[in-house]
């Protein structure tokens, strides 16, 4: 049955209360698809879909699923069902599950789990959710350097179970020190009597556990690795991070930087995140915005009232101005943010990424200025003084789009350097900028020309 029958069959053949069957129609999908099917269900049903898949599939769909809707599945499952679900995950999952769970919830699972999986999650758990402790895994293939192919072979044989993949086969002494890496292939097509430490290559690149998560992404691009270990500063190898891992880390801090360019500090489902916390987290910004703005009004009204209504035209134009320098400064910071966050660019070239992009918004300036001057002019054709306004429109078009490239770069360098998260110079800092100084500058020209 393919998906969009499922879904359409899916709530008659729930009402029935055959959990049999429900497992029987959704073993043709693929996890992902069942994540998908089971957010459209109301919410009674959709724990009782994942009570009905065997649990290593339930494993898989529940990651696959959006963090608030997982957050309110879980809440309608008892501790049972969570460790079961918990114990087929590996242990980055089981980690990332554990610790999106209420702290008295979550001690009761991990008191259900066997001890070493309670190890290796606390164990993750110490890390910040952001490093690369928070998104490795426990999970690796560690053979000795003194063993032989054959023994490392069978060694390897014995503990596949609980390997689900593996890249690379880690070598290690006798204080569990990295030494180096074998690929798969090269054990396999080499004699067995032949020492490990004879055929092993020297690792090249590794992760410490305290390392920013984009900073391990950018190594997974820069090398073009799929696995990546984790060791301590005293060499000890603690995980590793494989590409699925990156990819989520990659995507999530593509939401995380969109969700600050609209001066949202958080994810917010629209449905499963509470209508309260969703005005409390939004409403801030949006009041920080509304301040600027009253004070570009004020400003307007003390500083250039006279102006306005002897040339009460000058009005129409504003919007355009600020609205163009807007955009740039937008495109401007995107680009910046984006380079940031893929390692493109650096701190230490801020005086030449700023004359790059300031020389960008006077072409684009220039260009928009006089296409602006050119209509504006059409448009006020029957005003006396139609060839001033077009030059005050001009020259306000290029500053505002000169400034906002200029802050565009600067702002999110600058607080890349404080530590800060860049793109938090987007949004309403820079649409305050931008509304600033595009309607004062402008007014101020006008003030003088006329």
């Amino acid at each position: 049955m393919e998906g969009q029958k499922v879904s359409e069959h899916i709530p008659d053949i729930i009402a029935k209360g055959n959990t049999e069957e429900i497992n029987k129609v959704l073993s043709t999908l693929q996890p992902f698809e069942i994540a998908d099917l089971i957010q459209n269900l109301e919410f009674e049903d959709q724990s009782k879909v994942i009570n009905s898949l065997d649990n290593e599939t339930a494993s898989e769909v529940i990651l696959e699923i959006e963090p608030e809707a997982r957050k309110e599945i879980l809440k309608k499952l008892d501790l049972k069902e969570i460790a079961e679900l918990v114990g087929e995950m590996e242990s980055d999952d089981a980690t990332d599950l554990i610790g999106e769970l209420p702290d008295e919830t979550a001690k009761l699972v991990l008191a259900k789990l066997p001890p070493q999986e309670v190890e290796e999650v606390e164990t993750l758990l110490k890390y910040p959710e952001d490093s690369a402790g928070g998104i490795m895994q426990k999970e690796l293939i560690e053979v000795r350097q003194d063993s032989t192919v054959s023994e490392a072979i069978n060694w390897i044989r014995l503990i596949a179970d609980d390997v689900e993949d593996f890249h690379e086969i880690y070598v290690i002494d006798q204080k569990e020190r990295l030494l180096g890496v074998i690929s798969p292939k090269k054990l396999l097509l080499t004699n067995p009597r032949t020492k490990i430490k004879n055929i092993m290559e020297p690792f090249e690149i590794n992760a410490t556990p305290f390392m920013d998560q984009e900073e391990v992404a950018n190594l997974f691009e820069k090398y073009d690795i799929v696995s990546l270990p984790v060791i301590e500063e005293n060499g000890v190898i603690v995980g590793r991070i494989t590409a699925d891992d990156v990819i989520d880390v990659i995507t999530e801090e593509a939401s995380e930087d969109m969700y600050h360019l609209a001066g949202v500090q958080e994810y917010l489902h629209p449905i499963y995140t509470p209508t309260s916390t969703r005005v409390k987290l939004r409403t801030p910004w949006l009041l920080l915005t509304l301040l600027g703005e009253l004070l570009i009004a004020f400003v307007i009204i003390y500083a250039f009232k006279a102006t306005l209504e002897k040339v009460a035209i000058l009005a129409a134009f504003m919007p355009a101005i600020m609205a163009t320098g807007g955009n740039v400064g937008i495109q401007t910071t995107t680009i910046v943010i984006r380079g940031l966050g893929m390692g493109t660019i650096h701190v230490g070239e801020l005086r030449n990424l700023i004359l790059a992009e300031v020389k960008v918004g006077l072409a684009i300036g220039l260009i928009c200025g006089l296409v602006a001057a050119v209509i504006g002019s059409i448009i006020t054709i029957n005003e006396p003084k139609v060839a001033k306004l077009a030059i005050a429109v001009f020259i306000a078009m290029v500053s505002a789009t000169i400034a906002t490239s200029f802050v565009g770069v600067a702002g999110p360098l600058t607080l890349y350097k404080l530590k800060f998260d860049p793109a938090a110079a987007s949004g309403p800092f820079l649409t305050m900028f931008n509304d600033l100084f595009g309607s004062v500058v402008y007014l101020f020209i006008a003030m003088i020309i006329f």
